[in-house]
């Protein structure tokens, strides 16, 4: 057992409420930057997050565009893309990236940034202004007192900044801070982030998951926990993506199979959360926690 994951065993412990962790059997039972290597995305993820410290902004590229053929909507990957090919100067393949980038994940504000910039450097000031407009409605709603407060207030004068003195922008270093932070960090985010939906403090949950993503990269274990804490709080379109996401990367992932299968009964789709426990069946030759909790849950539903 690695030093990492007693760490995070000693944190859920904490929590004296029986962990979502502890029934993985195979979806999640290790920590996510150990197990990471087995998934090809999480891999890629980690080379090109240090090819864009080392600013070789080329092999960032290679690595992300290796990512993104498997988690297609994955933002952090679209925005570190984004900043490797701003990185090489070429802003139309920039903008494109992070366009989606803030498309997937709107609370990325160093995207916004990068992407308006982006518009000026190819001529396109319209585009610019549109980005402007998302981040000063963005600022209005957090009116200087949400977390990304400053965030979002550096990205509205990066933009500016760059309106007001056209020309290239200093791209020696583009690495944003948090993929600085080890993956001993990701991983005990990720733990904390299991306890906090142990307590039912859902959004507290998804800002760390989302945190531990930025470093970890698009890990399977991560993604279905976003999609359990977005589910449980109610915001079921979102619990669904996340959850493709993570059997797109890893189909046989149990826990991800089953909260998918819980999500069909939530919304009374009882043949898809069969098709569900089926799969688990298969994979479960010899029985599983996963099977008998969506049994439970297919149990308590009308035949």
């Amino acid at each position: 057992m690695t030093r990492t994951w007693m760490i995070a065993l000693a944190l859920l412990a904490l929590s004296g409420a029986a962990s979502p962790i502890a029934n993985a059997a195979g979806g999640g039972s290790s920590a996510p930057s150990s197990s990471g290597p087995s998934y090809d995305p999480v891999e890629e993820y980690q080379k090109g997050v240090q090819a864009l410290r080392d600013q070789n902004y080329k092999a960032a590229e290679r690595a992300m565009k290796r990512v993104i053929k498997v988690a297609k909507r994955d933002a952090n990957s679209h925005y570190i893309l984004g900043l490797a090919h701003f990185g090489q100067e070429e802003y139309k393949s920039s903008a494109k990236a992070l366009s989606k980038a803030v498309r997937y994940d709107e609370t990325l504000y160093d995207a916004h940034a990068k992407l308006g910039m982006s518009y000026l450097l190819t001529d396109k000031p319209e585009k610019a202004e549109k980005v402007l407009t998302d981040l000063n409605e963005a600022k209005a709603i957090c009116a200087g007192t949400c977390d990304q407060a400053s965030a979002i207030e550096t990205a509205i004068m990066q933009i500016e900044g760059m309106k007001s003195q056209p020309g290239p922008t200093e791209t020696s270093d583009l690495a944003p801070p948090i993929i600085h932070a080890s993956l001993d960090h990701g991983d005990l985010l990720y733990a904390d982030a299991v306890r906090l939906i142990n307590l039912e403090r859902y959004d507290e949950a998804i800002t760390e998951l989302k945190t531990a993503a930025a470093i970890l990269g698009p890990h399977p274990d991560v993604l279905t926990y976003l999609g359990f804490a977005h589910r449980k709080k109610g915001a079921s379109d979102e619990a669904l993506t996340y959850y493709t996401e993570a059997l797109t990367i890893a189909p046989e992932h149990l826990n991800a199979i089953e909260y998918l299968g819980e999500y069909y009964v939530e919304q009374g789709n009882y043949a898809a959360a069969q098709v569900q426990l089926m799969k688990l069946e298969a994979l479960c030759p010899f029985g599983c926690a996963q099977i008998e909790e969506l049994r439970d849950w297919i149990g308590d539903t009308p035949t």
